[in-house]
């Protein structure tokens, strides 16, 4: 049986044979020229093919690139934005991911590297073998959401199976010695001719090249085999966080996600991400160099903390009884700057003072962030606001804000944050500066990006409410805004690439759950949250401290703005004595258990009820209502 890539060569070049034996002298002097020349064209275009076959079956035949693939069966169960009181419906969809080497584990040697988006709120996560009946069960060990990358383990139970179903020859029962069986594998010279020997995949060094073909390999929709697709790569760019990709024109597909995308020498160059939407085979990949930035975080344990995470709200957030097993690394590197501004207008560079020092590029600083609340947030030399930014690590910076892709690629350019994104969080970078027309050499320590609106769910997103009268009050994220389904660009989306400088959260009116209790309200939703009876609560735990301990009078007044208007303001006016009345009415109705969310009471809080109320069971009850939270308190 011949693989899918020898295959095709036998199909190519021994038709074209048989084609080119019947034609004798004879009957080609009785062509046209044009026929003629049509025929020498064929001729060559197959000899090109058959060379180009020859060179690839070489370097990597199909069996070694195939066999590391893995097809990722995925059962998942996400939170609901809309609704945060409950769960949405379990979910089952598939993936693909390919086997690596993992030195730093003696015991499991063996990794599998796939999308985060695969993963993701993943209950179960079986992987099955593209060669054969082979399945086994696996753990998420490590996720970055905003690179969009995940590493998986084979479940302690399932690796003996594992070894035997892909052929790594472990003699102990205990897989003990599985690390020289996977290093074997690798390097024996022996094995290169065996088939049934899983070759693990090796990540390529460098970018490919503008138009150079590339291979992608995965269990897309169509079918329950393992598939591939050709292409060139037509672009190598940036994505709206301004990390690196890679275009090309292979078919990407549902399914894809994860799977490995190698170069003509069999070389993973990238892995298969997403493609657009409406449009022709346009798929993008995440380079290798920003998969082996992860992994090598990975490797250095590097954990980012659950404090750094959801916007400084501390580990409430994540209940010791919904931890999970995977850890996440830092997200993408910045430079604490609100944004940069091209200099192609010969005013502005006269008037920063460019032209009298001869620098023909460099963009200019907009802002830089505000720290004061949060000095942890950036420490040494920092940007200021005016600042022109020459230079990188020695690399210069056009006028209209790009670099070199490198110094064997002068001719390509990319946005210059590419060189910080594909830094680890933490490093340090060199900047060259003109700061009041005086040229400055800053060392920048980059952190991570942390978002006034979170962006991931489970990473700096999770759902937090507050149901006070039927009115929904959560803090504002893109899961939030992607739930709403809506085509139609949303106000909020100006505040998408604001930085936070605390704990700081924007509190949106998300829907009201009508009632008698907020008639004249009904239909509201999507207002920002400016004050509750005079107090304007900066969090969704200082809005709950401000219901429960600090209302005063017979109304509680919200008073809330739309995007763009804020010196508008929209009033929601209800009478306290109704809401509370009115509470285990609307939570009843709509099956929810408490008033609001258990992360979204704060620590001082919960240390006081604990004070006042020492039944652990009459507690709980307590944090049902607000109403009983309220007498908890209220106690001497």
């Amino acid at each position: 049986i011949m693989s899918d890539e020898e295959s095709s060569q036998g199909d190519d070049t021994g038709g074209m044979f048989t084609t080119d034996a019947i034609l004798n002298d004879e009957v080609e002097a009785t062509m046209s020229d044009a026929a003629t020349a049509a025929l020498l064209q064929a001729r060559k275009r197959a000899k090109l093919s058959s060379k180009r076959s020859t060179k690839s079956g070489r370097s990597s035949s199909s069996s070694s690139r195939t066999r590391p693939v893995v097809k990722l069966m995925v059962t998942s169960v996400s939170r609901s934005y809309s609704e945060p009181w409950r769960r949405k419906p379990q979910r089952e969809s598939s993936g693909t991911g390919f086997l690596i080497s993992w030195g730093e584990d003696t015991q499991q040697p063996i990794r599998i590297i796939t999308n985060a988006h695969v993963v993701r709120n993943a209950t179960t996560v079986r992987a099955r073998a593209s060669f054969g009946p082979h399945v086994v069960s696996c753990q998420v060990e490590w996720l970055s959401l905003p690179l969009d990358l995940a590493l998986l383990r084979i479940t302690q139970g399932d690796w003996n199976d594992f070894c035997k179903g892909w052929s790594f020859d472990v003699a102990n029962g205990d897989g003990s010695n599985a690390a020289a069986a996977v290093m074997k594998s690798v390097t024996d010279p022996a094995s290169n001719g065996n088939n049934n020997v899983t070759k693990l995949l090796t990540l390529s060094t460098g970018l490919p090249k503008l138009d150079e073909n590339v291979t992608c390999v995965g269990f897309p929709q169509g079918g329950t085999q393992i598939s591939v697709t050709r292409g060139v790569v037509s672009r190598i760019d940036v994505d709206s966080q301004y990390v690196l990709r890679i275009q090309i024109d292979a078919a990407i597909n549902p399914g894809n996600s994860g799977g490995p995308v190698f170069d003509e020498q069999g070389q993973v160059v990238g892995i298969a991400s997403s493609h657009l939407r409406g449009a022709g085979n346009i798929g993008y990949i995440i380079p290798s160099k920003i998969v082996s930035n992860f992994l090598q975080m990975c490797k250095d344990n590097n954990e980012v903390k659950v404090e750094d995470r959801f916007s400084g709200l501390g580990a409430l957030v994540v209940q010791e009884e919904s931890i999970e097993d995977s850890k996440h690394v830092p997200g993408i590197p910045n430079l604490a700057i609100l944004g940069s501004q091209t200099l192609e207008s010969k005013a502005l560079r006269h008037n920063l003072g460019l032209d009298e020092l001869d620098i023909l590029g460099g963009v200019r600083i907009v802002g830089s962030l505000n720290n004061n609340n949060n000095d942890s947030f950036h420490t040494g030399d920092r940007l200021d606001g005016d600042d022109v930014l020459l230079s990188i690590n020695g690399i210069p910076i056009g006028m209209d804000g790009t670099i070199q892709l490198s110094e064997t690629r002068p001719d390509e350019r990319i946005n210059f944050r590419s060189l910080v994104t594909c830094q680890r969080v933490g490093s340090k970078v060199t900047l060259d500066v003109l700061r009041k027309k005086e040229r400055k050499e800053l060392s920048v320590s980059l952190n991570m990006s942390r978002f006034l609106v979170p962006q991931y769910d489970d990473f700096d997103a999770i759902p937090l409410y507050v149901v006070v009268g039927g009115c929904v009050f959560t803090p504002l994220s893109l899961p939030l805004v992607s739930e709403k389904k809506s085509n139609k660009s949303t106000s909020f989306s100006r505040y998408y690439r604001d930085q936070r400088s605390g704990n700081e959260q924007m509190i949106v009116l998300s829907k009201v759950l009508n009632d008698e209790v907020n008639v004249g309200y009904h239909g509201w939703k999507n207002l920002v949250l400016k004050s509750v009876n005079g107090f304007e609560p900066k969090n969704i735990q200082e809005l709950v401290d401000v219901i429960v301990r600090k209302m005063e009078g017979e109304m509680m007044n919200f008073r809330c703005t739309v995007v763009g208007e804020q010196d508008a303001d929209y009033v929601i006016c209800m009478s306290e004595q109704e809401v509370i009345h009115s509470e285990n009415r609307v939570l009843q109705r709509h099956m929810i258990a408490s008033w609001c969310s258990m992360e979204a009471i704060s620590k001082e809080l919960r240390d006081e009820v604990e004070k006042n109320e020492p039944s652990e069971t009459k507690r709980r009850n307590a944090y049902h209502t607000m109403m009983d939270m309220r007498h908890v308190l209220e106690r001497v």
